[in-house]
């Protein structure tokens, strides 16, 4: 965010050289009005270009283990420019190297999902994935199981984006895998469902 500031005074400051430049050359004096105006422009347009620049510098920036499963595009009255094409404001990634399966539950994949926000922290939530009745669930903490080793009262989304359910249902890998210590706790704890 910094950054974005930084970039848009040095901006203001290039077009107001740009404006000063131009007018010396002709030999005439701007009007007063003129060096704030043009300073207005183009911290507004860098802004709105950074805006736009930011998800693809994102997701530039991911490594292979992180697919992008969604993007969410905003409008602003802020920006009026965002009705004629929305700004992507926040990526949904799955981390492939976090998913877990079972053999008792073949058809369920545990894997992370990352909401990364601009100018905003990162949520981290693990998700249930259903293969075979292409649905997922967040999966709940603390929640207590059932006989079968499954948490209880999972809310099944209803419009869970598919590239989720691909990218999960794809990777599969067999139990434990590459688990860190930490997962590898968490599997126990939940009685080997995935």
């Amino acid at each position: 965010m910094l950054l974005d500031v930084v970039i848009a005074a040095c901006a203001a400051f290039a077009a107001l050289g740009v404006m000063l430049i131009c007018f010396k050359a002709l030999r005439a004096k701007p009007p007063r009005w003129l060096g704030p105006a043009v300073a207005a422009v183009a911290v507004v347009a860098v802004t709105a270009t950074l805006r736009y620049q930011w998800a693809g510098r994102m997701e530039a920036m991911l490594p292979k283990e992180m697919v992008v499963v969604e993007r969410l595009a905003t409008r602003s009255p802020f920006e009026p420019w965002s009705y004629v094409k929305p700004v992507v404001t926040t990526l949904v990634l799955a981390d492939k190297g976090t998913a877990r399966t079972n053999s008792a539950h073949a058809d369920l994949v545990l894997i992370n999902v990352l909401i990364v926000r601009r100018a905003d922290d990162t949520l981290v939530t693990r998700h249930l994935v259903d293969c075979a009745g292409r649905r997922e669930a967040v999966f709940p903490a603390d929640a207590p199981f059932t006989s079968d080793g499954l948490p209880e009262d999972l809310v099944w989304a209803a419009d869970t984006p598919p590239e989720l359910i691909t990218t999960a249902c794809t990777v599969r890998p067999s139990a434990g895998i590459g688990s860190s210590s930490r997962d590898e706790s968490h599997m126990h704890k939940i009685k080997a469902v995935i």
